[in-house]
C-alpha cells in the first residue's frame, strides 16, 4: 500500500479529534505548500534530457489538461445531474496530474522508463499543475459572478511567464555571486527567491504557481552553486508538503459527506482512470507516432494529488454552496489514484517492456 494512503488516515484520525474551521489559514498554507511542490518540479526538470520530448510533452500538458477537464466535465454534468458550474469546477479541479507522485513513485523505487518516457511524465505533470491552477481560478471567477473572463486568463498567463523569467534571472545571479559562509543558507535563500516570485507574479494579477514553475526550470537549468545539494534538499521539502497536504486532506475530509457521494467518486474516478486519461493520451500522443505501450504507460501515469487537494480547498474558502460536494468527489479521486496507479506503475511498465534496466 503506497505511503501516501497512511497520511491521508492520519488526517482522517486527526480530523475526528478536533474541527477545523479556519479555512483562510488553510488557503494561505496549502498555497505555500503547492508553491514548494511546484518551485521543485521545475528546478528538477532536465530541460537537456527532455529536449526530444518537449514538444509532445507540452502538447499532452496543455491540450491534456483542457481535454481532461472537457471530458471530465461532461461526464458529471450528464451522468451526476449537477450544474453547469459545479461539473466545469470539478473538471477543471482534477485535470492536472501530480509531479511529486510521479516524481517519488520513480524514484523511490528506482525505475528507470525508455524512450524518454520518464522526462516526458516530469514535463507533463510539472507543467500542467500551473495551468490547471489558472483554469481552476478563472472558472471559480466564473462561479462568483465575474464575467471578464478573456481578459482574467491572458493577465494570468502574461504576468506569471514574465515574473517567473525576470526573478529567475535575478535569483540565479545572486546565488552565484553571494559567497556565503554557511552552505545551508543557499537553501533558505532559493526558498526566498521562490517567494518572491510567485509574490511578484499575484501582485500584478499573474499566475504565481505558472511563475514559481518556470523560475524553477530556468534556475534549475542554468549555472548554479551547490546545484545537487539544492535539488536534494528541495526533493525532501517537496515530499514533506505533499505528506502534510495528504493529512490536510483526511482532516477536512467530512466522513457523512464522503459516504454520500462515495458511488458517485468511485464511478468517477474508475471513469478518469481508465476511460477519460487513456483516451485523451490516445488523441494526443498517437500523432507522434508513439506505440500503444508506451501511450499505455503514459496513460496509468497520470497520479491525481497534491494540487487537486489544494484546488478543492479554495471552493471551501470562498464558500460556495457545492464546494463540500466537489471536495468529497476529489477525495475519491486522491484515494484511487494513489491506491491503484502508485501501486501498480511497476508491474506496468514491466508487463509493457517499458523498463530500462
Amino acid at each position: 500500500m503506497p505511503t501516501l494512503v497512511g497520511f491521508i488516515l492520519i488526517g482522517l484520525l486527526i480530523g475526528n479529534w478536533f474541527e477545523f474551521t479556519d479555512l483562510a489559514a488553510v488557503d494561505q498554507f496549502t498555497n505555500f505548500a503547492l508553491l514548494l511542490i511546484v518551485f521543485t518540479g521545475g528546478f528538477q526538470t532536465n530541460f537537456s534530457k527532455a529536449k526530444p520530448v518537449l514538444v509532445m510533452s507540452s502538447v499532452i500538458s496543455v491540450a491534456g489538461t483542457l481535454l481532461t477537464a472537457f471530458f471530465a466535465g461532461a461526464f458529471a454534468y450528464f451522468i451526476f445531474g449537477i450544474g453547469f458550474t459545479q461539473s466545469l469546477l470539478l473538471g477543471v479541479i482534477i485535470s492536472s496530474t501530480d509531479v511529486t507522485s510521479v516524481l517519488s513513485v520513480l524514484h523511490l523505487k528506482q525505475v528507470n522508463l525508455k524512450n524518454n518516457l520518464d522526462s516526458v511524465l516530469t514535463l507533463e505533470s510539472g507543467s500542467n499543475e500551473p495551468f490547471a491552477h489558472v483554469l481552476t481560478y478563472v472558472a471559480i471567477a466564473y462561479a462568483v459572478g465575474s464575467y471578464n473572463l478573456p481578459l482574467l486568463f491572458i493577465q494570468e498567463i502574461v504576468f506569471g511567464v514574465a515574473a517567473g523569467i525576470i526573478f529567475a534571472k535575478v535569483g540565479q545571479f545572486l546565488i552565484n555571486r553571494l559567497n556565503l559562509q554557511i552552505d545551508g543558507i543557499y537553501g533558505v535563500l532559493l526558498c526566498g527567491i521562490a517567494f518572491l516570485i510567485y509574490g511578484v507574479a499575484a501582485q500584478f494579477g499573474g499566475s504565481g504557481f505558472l511563475a514559481v514553475y518556470i523560475g524553477g526550470v530556468i534556475i534549475g537549468n542554468g549555472k548554479l552553486v551547490h546545484k545537487g545539494s539544492l535539488s536534494r534538499l528541495y526533493s525532501a521539502f517537496s515530499m514533506l508538503m505533499q505528506i502534510t497536504l495528504f493529512i490536510m486532506l483526511g482532516i477536512l475530509c467530512v466522513p457523512s459527506s464522503v459516504m454520500s457521494v462515495m458511488v458517485s467518486g468511485l464511478l468517477f474516478s474508475l471513469v478518469l482512470i481508465f476511460i477519460i486519461r487513456p483516451v485523451v493520451m490516445l488523441m494526443l500522443m498517437k500523432p507522434f507516432r508513439r506505440p500503444l505501450n508506451e501511450i499505455a504507460l503514459v496513460s496509468w501515469a497520470g497520479f491525481r494529488g497534491a494540487p487537486c487537494i489544494v484546488f478543492a480547498t479554495h471552493l471551501l474558502t470562498v464558500e460556495l454552496p457545492y464546494g463540500e460536494y466537489i471536495f468529497s468527489i476529489v477525495f475519491f479521486v486522491c484515494m484511487m489514484s494513489v491506491i491503484l496507479q502508485s501501486s501498480f506503475i511497476v508491474p506496468l511498465a514491466k508487463k509493457l517492456k517499458l523498463l530500462d534496466d
